[in-house]
């Protein structure tokens, strides 16, 4: 290249790398007993990309975590990875309990949602107590019909009938090939999961438990209903949490990759930018309403953003260079589970 050109036009591009976000809300993490035999690639917490992967680690196709992850690699697609986390033996020889092991694990980046393997309803209580204060999921399965956590109104937290031990975990991974915002968890067909022979009675005996459950339908098998312990729909959840990061990582983007965000309008503007692009993205996803028309053919909009003027903030808050009074609202888009049909027919 020219050194005349160079001492004309000195044009220098630095290559900018994208912040590493540690969230992912598409892994599933196991927790289980370590292997009986130990394979030499064990860890007490790895993340395997196959069913084969956790064989070398040591575990068999009777016990409990391979059965776990056997019922996530089973389906279609297949998940590209799954967190494990063994259980510690104690020095008294003793399994530490579950909730000890979800506790140690609950701040590692990597995974959204929780799987017990080889637990009783103690422990899905303890568990499902943890992952409340966190922005992670948790589901568990049941055989007898009944709901361990069903006095309380958990909104992190999903249990689903089944003779299956581990179709929540084939659930989660069916549901998690899909982005947040473009799925419902009803009307999933599991690879591997058998449904349930169950009347209409014990149906409506489930919804009132606040069990999901897995049942046959003119000759499809099929997920129904798909919502957490206190009523909320599972996929409402996901994309909430995933909007709220999304939005964080944006903003914080901006303030790496400039010199300075400027405490005016213009500055102001970059983050009222930021929170648009998220919202815009997650309208394309599917979780928030495209612009529609009420019966007056005037707009209702699927989201609004709304940030102060800089001279509207007061001098003190200028100084702390904190900006607050930044809003958005978003009507989120949901999805039709049941239809009601009126209609007459003429001769």
């Amino acid at each position: 290249m020219s050194e005349i050109l160079d001492n004309i036009v000195n044009c220098n591009i630095s290559i900018e790398a994208p912040v590493e976000d540690g969230a992912s809300f598409g892994v599933i993490l196991i927790v289980g007993d370590a292997p009986l035999k130990k394979g030499k690639n064990f860890k007490d917490t790895d993340k395997y990309a196959s069913i084969k992967e956790i064989i070398y680690a040591g575990w068999e196709d009777k016990e409990e975590v391979y059965q776990a992850a056997l019922a996530a690699f089973g389906q279609e697609p297949k998940p590209q990875v799954v967190y494990v986390a063994a259980r510690s033996v104690l020095e008294s020889g003793d399994t530490e309990e579950f909730s000890a092991a979800v506790e140690k694990a609950a701040d590692m980046p990597g995974w959204y949602g929780l799987a017990l393997a080889g637990a009783e309803d103690e422990d899905y209580r303890k568990t499902a107590e943890l992952i409340e204060r966190t922005e992670k999921i948790f589901a568990f399965s049941v055989q007898d019909k009944e709901n361990p956590l069903a006095d309380k109104k958990y909104m992190r937290s999903f249990g689903i009938y089944s003779e299956n031990k581990y179709v929540h975990i084939a659930w989660m991974a069916k549901v998690f090939s899909f982005d947040p915002g473009s799925e419902t968890w009803a009307f999933k067909t599991l690879s591997g999961v058998n449904p349930s022979e169950i009347t209409t009675s014990e149906m409506r005996q489930l919804e009132e438990k606040g069990l999901n459950y897995y049942a046959a339908c003119a000759g499809r098998n099929i997920t129904r209903n798909g919502y957490m312990t206190g009523g909320e729909w599972i996929d409402v959840i996901r994309f909430r949490d995933w909007l709220k990061n999304r939005m964080q990582i944006k903003i914080y983007e901006l303030f790496i990759k400039n010199p300075k965000i400027p405490y005016t309008d213009s500055g102001i503007v970059l983050v009222e930018n930021q929170m648009e692009a998220v919202l815009a993205e997650g309208q394309k996803t599917g979780g928030i309403s495209e612009t529609e028309y009420n019966e007056n053919d005037e707009p209702v909009r699927g989201y609004t953003v709304t940030v102060p003027r800089s001279a509207s903030l007061g001098r003190e808050q200028r100084a702390k260079r904190v900006l607050t009074d930044c809003h958005f609202t978003a009507r989120l888009s949901g999805a039709i589970h049941v239809t009601e049909l009126r209609g007459n027919l003429t001769f």
